[in-house]
């Protein structure tokens, strides 16, 4: 089985795919620079006079440094959509990336949501319709990786929509840090600036004025402007920043930005064999004397590997014990989570309904049985990996406390690297599930939209808006109905970490429930929604990509037992 030793040879094949990009003597380039900006003054109900002005000298500020900018400015709700689609089909591995977004914004439900000019909301329900839900630029933003990233919302200001959805809410909602991308706000979450001395938009002017610096990090820049404007209102606004802004983001430079140089190849071998070298997997040593035919470990690969492929032979040439008559559930120590047992089966995978790589539907059948964790795992049985030494990376709880909640902040790394430590502690074969396998537990035999009927309904699953009372956090596991296979939780609580690699359609895709695994792999799947989406992203085929390496607080994992 490979797990998450393939990391490594997907890192290796990009940097030699990166090798081959700019050449290892190639001359001085500049490097992709890309950047969103929107300036949004003419509400009909609140006129934001500055901001048009603000974006377009932003603009030029940004232009002047070698950014490629998407500028849209006094935009409709469908061309803010527009300006950003066309920036993320610029966003890539390595690009900078900039966003400004000047103009009017609603909290709701702990998210932010830009307004265009046209946007009409009347009520509660309106604002996910007539709204731009900000994670429409930080998702492509999380899952491209930029080399620097940030994204700065001028939106703190009173307006009349925020009162209609709620009255006791108040500027920016906060938000949590994303790593790699820096959120920034002209002054506290939950403040206006409106309730600084009323002036120009000053936090607009100094930043303007810094970012046209030469050589100047936009760590600095910010540290500059936030200095200045708390200065000029004596601390009644002081700018805000979601995690600390990127020190190796320069806007105005005086030279070419070149390509950082390659990585040695020496260390990612290290890496490499340091991750399989206590692995019982024969894949891992294929995977590594393939990338290493003549690496400092290859005869050691080579040993390890006869010596794998022998007790395979040994244990194919014993008789087969009676089978046993199966069990619903097994747990296989008291640390480890609780599998119930899938059968085999036939079933539909995929949706026409609504995105293109959901599609298209085809018929995958499920030919051995397996088990699957009844629950996502939980921030216990992840302590229990760390306590053994198993696990290195310890999450953040976020002040909700662990216990019985889904571990998240994982990347699919952490994640395999969990499902190795339970093989290695019990001796059997633990894996994350495949994307088939996913959706065939989560499906537990339907054939609807929603694993229980083709409609939302109420309670059945932790989303925004998919309970009574508004949630908004990861909860404890199981405390929803379990599903027709008996299993919690497969839509919404945590997102959860697959096998597969993404792939854009289902086009090509496997039919017998294996994982679809492809050279220079660095997105994977996420399937099931969390609590931060929306029902749409908890419908049974919906599904989503982040990097393998990147954590997020929304995300955790289940795991596959093999039978």
């Amino acid at each position: 089985m490979l797990n998450l030793r393939l990391a490594g040879v997907a890192l290796l094949t990009l940097l030699l795919a990166t090798i081959a990009a700019f050449g290892q003597n190639a001359p001085a380039e500049t490097l992709r620079r890309v950047a969103l900006v929107i300036g949004n003054g003419s509400y009909p109900q609140s006129a934001v006079g500055s901001a048009p002005g603000d974006a377009r000298a932003f603009a030029d500020v940004l232009r002047e440094g070698g950014f490629d900018v998407v500028y849209a400015e006094n935009a409709k709700r469908t061309e803010i959509e527009a300006a950003i689609s066309a920036f993320t089909r610029k966003l890539g591995w390595g690009v900078t990336a900039v966003v400004y977004y000047g103009g009017h914004a609603v909290q709701y439900q702990d998210r932010n949501f830009l307004l265009g000019i046209d946007s009409k909301i009347a009520s509660e329900a309106d604002v996910r319709t007539e709204g731009i839900d900000i994670d429409l630029i930080l998702d492509p933003l999380i899952v491209s990786r930029p080399a620097g990233c940030v994204v700065i919302l001028d939106a703190a200001r009173k307006n009349p929509w925020q009162q209609i959805v709620s009255a006791r809410l108040r500027g920016l909602s906060g938000q949590p840090p994303i790593q790699g991308v820096t959120v920034i706000y002209p002054v506290v979450p939950g403040e206006v600036v409106g309730d600084a001395p009323a002036r120009a938009n000053l936090f607009a002017l100094e930043l303007i004025k810094s970012a046209k610096v030469q050589e100047l990090s936009f760590k600095e820049v910010f540290r500059r402007v936030r200095t200045s404007v708390a200065q000029a209102t004596r601390d009644q606004q002081i700018p805000w920043e979601s995690s600390p802004s990127p020190e190796n983001l320069v806007i105005s430079s005086a030279r070419k930005l070149v390509a950082a140089p390659v990585r040695a190849a020496d260390p990612l071998e290290l890496g490499f064999w340091d991750t399989i070298k206590g692995s019982d997997s024969a894949a891992d040593f294929k995977a590594y004397l393939d990338s290493y035919p003549d690496g400092p470990f290859a005869a050691t690969a080579r040993t390890r590997l006869q010596e794998i492929e022998a007790k395979v032979v040994s244990r194919q040439a014993a008789p087969e014990p009676s089978p046993a008559a199966p069990q619903s559930a097994v747990r296989d120590c008291p640390q480890c989570p609780e599998m119930v047992l899938i059968p085999a089966g036939v079933f539909q995978m995929g949706s026409s309904e609504m995105f293109d790589f959901e599609a298209p539907v085809h018929q995958v059948s499920i030919r051995k049985p397996f088990y699957i964790g009844r629950r996502e795992v939980t921030y216990e049985e992840w302590d229990a990996c760390i306590a053994e030494a198993g696990c290195k990376q310890k999450p953040d709880d976020r002040g909700l406390g662990r216990a019985r909640r889904p571990a998240t902040d994982l990347d699919w790394d952490d994640a395999k690297g969990y499902a190795a430590w339970l093989s290695k502690k019990t001796g059997r074969t633990y894996r994350l599930p495949t994307e088939s396998e996913w959706e065939y537990v989560a499906r537990a035999g339907s054939t609807t939209t929603y694993p229980w009927g083709r409609t939302v309904e109420k309670d059945k699953a932790n989303c925004v808006g998919c309970t009574s009372d508004p949630v908004r956090k990861a909860i404890d596991t199981g405390s929803f109905q379990p599903n027709a296979f008996g299993v919690h939780d497969m839509t919404g609580n945590a997102a959860e970490w697959v096998e597969d690699c993404w792939n854009d359609t289902y086009r090509g895709a496997p039919t017998d429930g294996s994982a679809w695994t492809k050279p220079q792999c660095r997105e994977r799947v996420l399937r099931g929604g969390s609590f931060n989406n929306d029902p749409r992203y908890l419908r049974s085929a919906a599904r989503f990509k982040y990097d393998h390496d990147v954590r997020f607080y929304t995300n955790g994992f289940r795991v596959v037992r093999e039978n």
